[in-house]
């Protein structure tokens, strides 16, 4: 049995692809796409996880990737 898809709102990845700078790598997209995946799937768990400790959890990561993000440039 395959594990149920997580299927994205195209408005919200289109607005997540819009906070990104005019040129971008093809890997920087797919980063920022997996990363509303990711998203999603933690907020599938919340079930099980207290929802504080996922936000927690995304804002760590969001402030990681933000500074990748500016260290390229």
């Amino acid at each position: 049995m395959f594990p149920e898809e997580i299927l994205l709102d195209k408005n919200q990845v289109l607005a997540s692809l819009n906070e990104l700078p005019d040129r971008v790598s093809s890997e920087d997209l797919i980063e920022r796409i997996l990363f509303i995946k990711l998203i999603e799937s933690r907020l599938r768990e919340t079930a099980v996880t207290p929802h504080k400790q996922v936000m927690q959890e995304l804002r760590a990561l969001k402030q990681k990737k933000l500074a990748e993000l500016e260290k390229r440039g």
